[in-house]
């Protein structure tokens, strides 16, 4: 081989000697770069608000067993009984004496110093000397004089002040035990002797005897005397002790 050939080899050895170390060199700079792209990517932001509302939505798990007990608890649970505080025995007998006092009808007493002039009849007809017929009579005619004084017979209140078109000047007294009393007849002066809503006791005056009951105005001076229990008609004479005329004029 003579030294020109020599030469040439020599020259295609660093040629392709540079060719390699530049090529080595293109890649060692492009993986350097292509790392330091990667490290520079951006990752993907989540913000503090979706953050935030992911944490506060999020509900706790509680664990199985923990929920099974509850559960278990509030299925065999049950509600304790109110303890209701005992009754005094006092204020118990204390209340049921009220209550059968204000149940219980009072002692009658007769309304005026007289005796029973007629009778009460509620079943079979009496006559009537001012109607000139027979009817029957819810009453006691007690007899007196205009003017005698009329008397509570027993304790109570007054419910009524009135001038009935038939039966005359009538006081009412509200009693226990539902009852109510009613004198008729009276005399115009009774209707000012007392008001309704006025407590008054047995024997306490509430008007005196007179003469405007029109139905019995043929009848001999007299105070006509009604007791009524829820509502119902009775006979006085059964409530009180009183004396009849009869009975005098029998002996």
């Amino acid at each position: 081989m003579n030294s020109t050939a020599k030469k040439q080899n020599r020259i295609l050895l660093v040629t392709l000697v540079v060719i390699l170390s530049a090529a080595a060199l293109l890649i060692a700079v492009t993986g350097s770069a292509n790392k330091k792209a990667k490290s520079n990517e951006e990752p993907p932001v989540e913000t503090f608000a979706e953050t935030k509302t992911a944490e506060t939505t999020a509900k706790p798990v509680k664990p199985a067993e923990t929920e099974a007990s509850e559960d278990k608890q509030d299925m065999t649970s049950e509600p304790a009984e109110t303890e209701k505080p005992e009754k005094s025995s006092g204020d118990t007998a204390a209340r049921e004496a009220a209550a059968i006092q204000n149940d219980s009808l009072p002692r009658f007493c007769a309304p005026v110093n007289g005796m029973v002039l007629k009778d009460y009849s509620d079943d079979i007809p009496v006559f009537s000397c001012t109607m000139d017929d027979y009817r029957t009579h819810n009453g006691l005619d007690f007899a007196c004089s205009p003017g005698t004084p009329v008397y509570a017979s027993a304790e109570g209140v007054i419910c009524e002040v009135d001038h009935d078109p038939m039966m005359g000047v009538t006081v009412g007294v509200q009693h226990s035990g539902g009852a109510v009393t009613r004198y008729m007849g009276l005399s115009e002066e009774s209707l000012y002797l007392t008001q309704p809503g006025q407590n008054v006791k047995a024997g306490q005056m509430i008007g005196a005897a007179g003469d405007t009951a029109l139905i019995e105005s043929a009848e001999e001076g007299h105070m006509h005397f009604e007791l009524t229990v829820n509502g119902e008609y009775k006979n006085p004479a059964d409530y009180m002790k009183v004396s009849y005329l009869t009975d005098v004029y029998e002996d």
